[in-house]
């Protein structure tokens, strides 16, 4: 019989995996429809599709390797299937949060009225700059990730066995211990494939929450060029761009809150850090659906 922690961590899974499989895969097949009726994609329905289709890549990698993790530890904590499940997890976690950040740079792009000829260019020329911008995520993302296969490390330890009369030692051996990513790699792939998008994430709400303001003002004063349309359109993304920034803290939060084994594995407040991050694939889905008038309509 399993631990009640190991059986109610696979069912908050299993609930996670199926929410975000389904809305995931709506996302995906509803601008592969439009695209299938002859329909371009614009650059938006690009962005959104490629991140459901690499949040559902993410569940299905933390699926395998939790599962693993939780009914085979000795296979998981082998130095192949190890490394295997990390390059999966960090590839797919960390294109994600570059998507996010492509999606709110994408918003904050289209809403703002530029005078510098070189952002002019840059708006007129979305459509084209968006394939590379998201081509150029997924090739960070792995030169990231595949180096943990060099930057995994065991710590040796002693086992020792002593005499039950006399107390002195009979024999003492060396033993390897579990695997784990280096602190040096931790902390390099966390400032690139983490904090630097997080941060680029956080800078385009500021920019486009201040956008909404002064749209909000020009309208009030009834100035040319404002009308209720951009307004809306503003508090759509910031809305939208806020949602994906909270999640985004909230899964990097917990994330180093479990790494750094701040509470005990049968605490409630671990069982938060890992409903949070399970969470994270069908919230993110969520938010992405609701943000596109489109996607909400047809859901």
């Amino acid at each position: 019989m399993l631990p009640a922690f190991i059986l109610l961590s696979l069912c908050a899974l299993a609930i996670s995996t199926v929410i975000g499989f389904v809305t995931n895969s709506f996302i995906i097949v509803a601008h592969g429809m439009d695209r299938a009726k002859g329909r371009n994609i614009n650059p938006r329905e690009l962005i959104l599709s490629t991140l459901g289709l690499f949040n559902i890549a993410y569940q299905c990698s933390m699926v395998a390797n939790d599962t693993v993790l939780y009914l085979w530890s000795d296979l998981y904590f082998s130095d192949k299937f190890y490394t295997i499940f990390s390059i999966l997890l960090l590839f797919t976690i960390f294109s994600s949060f570059w998507f996010t950040f492509c999606l709110c740079g994408f918003y904050y792009v289209m809403l703002v009225t530029f005078e510098k000829t070189l952002f002019m260019r840059l708006k007129q020329n979305i459509s084209n700059v968006v394939p590379w911008m998201l081509f150029s995520s997924v090739l960070l993302s792995t030169v990231i990730s595949v180096p943990v296969a060099w930057n995994i490390e065991k710590e040796d330890y002693t086992s020792q066995v002593y005499e039950n009369v006399t107390g002195i030692t009979d024999n003492s051996t060396s033993q390897e211990g579990k695997p784990h990513m280096s602190l040096q790699y931790l902390l390099v792939t966390s400032i690139i494939g983490c904090c630097i998008p997080l941060v680029l994430v956080a800078i385009s709400n500021i920019l486009i929450i201040k956008t909404l303001c002064l749209h909000a003002k020009h309208l009030g004063k009834n100035k040319g060029g404002m009308n209720v349309q951009s307004v809306d359109a503003s508090v759509s993304a910031a809305r939208t761009v806020t949602s994906l920034l909270l999640l985004y803290i909230s899964f990097y939060v917990s994330q180093i809150l479990l790494i750094m084994a701040i509470f005990e594995v049968d605490s409630i407040w671990f069982s938060v850090c890992l409903v949070v991050i399970y969470a994270y694939s069908p919230v993110q889905s969520v938010i992405l659906i609701l943000g596109s008038p489109k996607l909400k309509s047809t859901f």
